[in-house]
C-alpha cells in the first residue's frame, strides 16, 4: 500500500515510525510549515517535503503519486476536497476528540478545560465538512487530576499508531465507518494565546486549575497581568485554605502563595514572568 502522511508534530511521527516498522508500506511524508515542531526533523527517518500552502501545484504533485491512502495526523491547513478524494481508498484524519461533541480546534485542550477525566480520541474518514466524517475508531483515555496536557499528548501518541494500523486493515476489508450522531454536534474554536488569560472574577478554583493544566508546557501557559507584567501560571493546585481571599488578590502564608477566585482559591506552584 502506498501512503502519504501529513503532520507537523510528534503525533504524526509516532504513526510514521510504527508504519515503517511494519515494512509493508511505501510512505511519503509531508510536513506543514505552520506550527511545525522543528525538533521532529532530526528524528525523521525518511525524506520529507515541507508545505507552506496547499496550492494547485502542490495538490497536483500529490495526486500524480497515486496514493492508496492519505493520513492526516495533526495538520493545521485545510484540506481541499480535490485532495481529500485523491487517494484510491480514502483520506483519514486523526482527530483527538470525541465526535461530534468535540469538533473543531484544540480538542485535547478543551477536554481538560471542561474537566473531563475520560478523554476520547478518534480516527475518521475525512469529508469536505470539517470533522464531520464517519468514525472508524474511538478510544478512551483516563487522565487523573495530577496529569496535564503534556502527559495526555504522550498517552495519545502511544495509542494512535495501533489505531491507525487497525483502521488500515478495516479499510482494506471494506468495513464501513459509523456515521456521527447529529444530536451532540458542537464546534469549538482553535485556541490562541489570548484565550489563556485567567479571569479571577469569573472563574472558580476548579476552572482555573483545569485551564492551567490544559495549556501548560508544551503550550505557552495560562497567564494573568500583575503590575503591567504578564505572569505565566504553569502549575497550581486547588487550595483547602479556609481564609477568604478576594478574586485576583494574593495571600502569602507559610511561604506559600495563594490567589482568590470567584469561588475558592488556588495555590501557585510554578509561575514565571513572560517576555
Amino acid at each position: 500500500m502506498k501512503i502519504a502522511i501529513f503532520f507537523n508534530s510528534y503525533r504524526g511521527l509516532s504513526v510514521l515510525n510504527h508504519l515503517i516498522k511494519k515494512k509493508k508500506y511505501i510512505i511519503d511524508v509531508y510536513l506543514s510549515k505552520k506550527n511545525l515542531n522543528s525538533k521532529i526533523l532530526k528524528k525523521l527517518k525518511k525524506k520529507y517535503l515541507i508545505i507552506k500552502k496547499l496550492n494547485f501545484k502542490i495538490i497536483s504533485k500529490i495526486k500524480k503519486n497515486k496514493y492508496d491512502l492519505l493520513i492526516v495526523a495533526g495538520w493545521p491547513l485545510i484540506f481541499p476536497e480535490k485532495l481529500i478524494k485523491a487517494a484510491k481508498y480514502e483520506t483519514i484524519n486523526l482527530h483527538a476528540g470525541r465526535l461530534p461533541h468535540y469538533r473543531g480546534g484544540s480538542p485535547l485542550n478543551w477536554q481538560i478545560i471542561e474537566g473531563n477525566k475520560n478523554i476520547y480520541i478518534s480516527i475518521i474518514k475525512m469529508t469536505k465538512k470539517i470533522d464531520a466524517g464517519p468514525i472508524y475508531i474511538t478510544k478512551k483515555i483516563f487522565l487523573n487530576t495530577k496529569e496535564n496536557i503534556k502527559h495526555l499528548h504522550n498517552k495519545v501518541n502511544k495509542i494512535y499508531p495501533s489505531m491507525v494500523e487497525n483502521t488500515i486493515q478495516r479499510i482494506i476489508k471494506k468495513a464501513k465507518p459509523k456515521k456521527q450522531k447529529k444530536k451532540f454536534e458542537r464546534y469549538l474554536k482553535q485556541r490562541s494565546d489570548i484565550d489563556g488569560k485567567i479571569k479571577w472574577n469569573e472563574m472558580t478554583d476548579y476552572q482555573v486549575f483545569n485551564l492551567v493544566r490544559a495549556i501548560t508546557n508544551p503550550y505557552p501557559g495560562a497567564f494573568y497581568i500583575f503590575e503591567r507584567k504578564k505572569i505565566r501560571l504553569l502549575s497550581c493546585k486547588i487550595s483547602k485554605l479556609k481564609s477568604v481571599i478576594e478574586p485576583g488578590k494574593f495571600l502569602i502564608k507559610s511561604k506559600k502563595k495563594f490567589v482568590g477566585c470567584k469561588k475558592g482559591c488556588i495555590q501557585i506552584i510554578k509561575e514565571r514572568t513572560s517576555r
